[in-house]
């Protein structure tokens, strides 16, 4: 196979195999797979200019290291990546023979592919044939979502990728695999159609049925507030748990449309394209991320520096909308009918907020009160997430004993 290959397809073998066949030659096996293709490239070349008899050398005799394709050594299938995921370290050896002209374009796909066991996702892989696609139920970007089922039985959401993944994407996916949580959208499993030039990727996560937090606050009336109060619980569980990991997970968009509804009414945290790991308690994040309406004033300097406190202000403001959202028959997000303008002026220069004095007769001036401290100007005086879920289970508790 090495006298005919190009890196392009000995990238498609699973790295054990091109650690075995460094061994073989006594090559160095401590290397990405892109390093341990290039030194074996180097050394059939190196070898065939050191032959005398290079022009009637007999081809290596395949072995079982070949491998279709479109597959792995193992049958496992590649999952493209952006190019700015790739390591664009390597420079092409002047010496090395151009075999550009000869490569399928399986081959030149290959040059932007990974596999999942590269991404550390292989234990996620689920074969196409066990995933039954249904009803669109939603699109966005480069994105379409179905209802499905898993394995015939198991009812599913199935989100179909219409074009390479982003950056974005790896990097939601690879957080999600992580993710346990009963209050956080869970990733059942990944699947690579074996036509996959169209649908790169198949991601298969829990069906909440229920839909997002949005339209079930436009679409349901007026729910009891003991099942309010859980929901926010729900959604500050959540947000405590990518909070309390270690390193932390800032959400960073935290909205309605991004709290999803089971059939029982639970409500889960998902969405994690921008999420961002904060490796230290020292370290800030600077950039500028999220919906404008639902975010922390500290996100919109020039220079913008934030740490997980963001997500404690954007959850205020989803706690303002159910509250205020159930209270009238006009359903509004935050700041509804602004433009940005409006809302970087006000907001983040004025410090001013939602409109709470309706709300408190209703729901209490406890649950207000922590909302206004949620949303503080300041991020130091903000609560923790952990805190808001200690005052949310006392606020049910004192409800339950009047």
């Amino acid at each position: 196979m090495l006298a005919t290959a190009t890196q392009a397809t000995l990238r498609k073998l699973k790295k054990a195999v091109l650690v075995e066949m460094c061994e073989a030659r006594e090559l160095d096996t401590e290397g990405t797979k892109e390093q341990l293709s290039q030194w074996l490239i180097e050394w059939r070349d190196s070898t065939s200019r050191s032959t005398s008899s290079a022009s009637t050398a007999r081809p290596e005799t395949p072995t079982n290291e070949s491998s279709p394709a479109t597959k792995t050594h193992s049958g496992r299938k590649k999952i493209s990546v952006p190019k700015l995921l790739q390591d664009h370290s390597e420079v092409a050896d002047p010496n090395t023979p151009a075999h550009s002209h000869g490569d399928t374009k399986e081959d030149v796909e290959a040059d932007g592919a990974l596999d999942l066991e590269e991404l550390g996702l292989v234990d996620k892989e689920i074969p196409v044939e066990q995933i039954q696609k249904g009803d669109k139920i939603g699109s966005g970007g480069f994105k379409d979502v179905f209802i499905g089922k898993l394995r015939g039985r198991v009812k599913v959401a199935v989100c179909e990728f219409r074009d390479e993944l982003s950056e974005m994407d790896i990097r939601e996916l690879k957080l999600l695999a992580e993710f346990k949580h009963p209050n956080i959208v869970r990733l059942l499993g990944i699947a690579i159609p074996e036509r996959s030039l169209h649908v790169p990727c198949m991601v298969v996560t829990e069906l909440c049925e229920k839909g997002d937090l949005f339209d079930y606050i436009r679409n349901v009336d007026l729910p009891p507030v003991n099942k309010v109060l859980k929901m926010m619980l729900d959604i500050a569980q959540g947000l405590t748990y990518l909070h309390d990991r270690n390193p932390r997970v800032i959400h960073r968009d935290c909205k309605s449309s991004n709290i999803l509804i089971t059939n029982r009414g639970v409500c889960k945290v998902g969405d994690f394209g921008l999420a961002r790991v904060k490796n230290t308690t020292r370290s800030v994040i600077r950039s500028l991320v999220g919906t404008v309406n639902w975010q922390a004033p500290e996100l919109w300097s020039p220079k913008p520096r934030y740490d997980y406190k963001v997500d404690v202000f954007s959850c205020a403001m989803v706690f303002w909308e159910m509250l205020a959202g159930w209270l009238t028959d006009k359903k509004k997000y935050p700041w509804e009918g602004e433009n940005e303008h409006w809302i970087y002026l006000n907001v983040g220069q004025n410090k001013v907020r939602p409109e709470t004095e309706p709300l408190t007769e209703h729901w209490g001036s406890d649950l207000v009160n922590l909302m206004e401290r949620m949303w503080h100007h300041d991020p130091n005086e903000r609560p923790l997430m952990s805190d808001v879920v200690d005052d949310l289970t006392a606020i049910m508790e004192a409800r339950r004993r009047a």
